[in-house]
């Protein structure tokens, strides 16, 4: 935990409330690049449509890379746009770009773990935005999976779900230690 998260994510604490860590973590590559359009927070803007067949690309490509390597890791994504991990990935997919307009292509995400929930930020060049938060409680595992080619570490939240994030060992074994204190 540096100075910098700290300070980043400070504005979002309560009264009295303790940070107790912060971890900066990614979407596993796996998970879709895209968020449903009726699972979107905001609407978006007309000039988004266009990009739609992109959207499809990429999602086909994550499809099949999925399709590959879950086999051999797992999926990175269980339970659906509804759960709580699906909850979680909207989150940190949507990303905000300015006043009137939301992407939905972040996979980055800064963790604020206090001593009753989980913070979710977005961290910009400029400034650090909330994205969203969940009670600590709600976050029941963190399993490493790290392998040779990945950090991985699968949270599982108390409905069940799963959503894979991939972290250096530091901060995955930090994330270990707070879900299971």
């Amino acid at each position: 935990m540096t100075d910098t998260d700290v300070r980043a994510v400070t504005p979002w604490l309560h009264q009295g409330e303790q940070l107790l860590a912060v971890a900066d973590v990614s979407l596993c590559g796996l998970i879709r690049d895209t968020v449903p359009h009726r699972y979107r927070p905001k609407p978006r803007s007309a000039f988004d449509g266009l990009l739609l067949p992109l959207e499809l690309a990429v999602a086909s490509w994550t499809a099949v890379r999925r399709a590959l390597v879950a086999p051999l890791r797992g999926r990175p994504f269980r339970g659906g746009w509804r759960s709580q991990a699906g909850r979680f990935v909207i989150a940190v997919r949507t990303r905000p770009s300015g006043p009137k307009s939301v992407h939905y292509d972040n996979e980055r995400a800064l963790l604020a773990f206090t001593d009753h929930r989980v913070l979710i930020a977005h961290t910009g060049p400029r400034e650090t935005r909330y994205l969203g938060e969940f009670p600590r409680a709600d976050l029941r595992g963190a399993r490493i999976r790290h392998w040779t080619f990945s950090d991985r570490v699968d949270l599982t939240f108390a409905d069940g779900s799963l959503v894979a994030v991939e972290a250096r060992q530091p901060e995955a074994e930090a994330l270990a230690r707070l879900v299971t204190s």
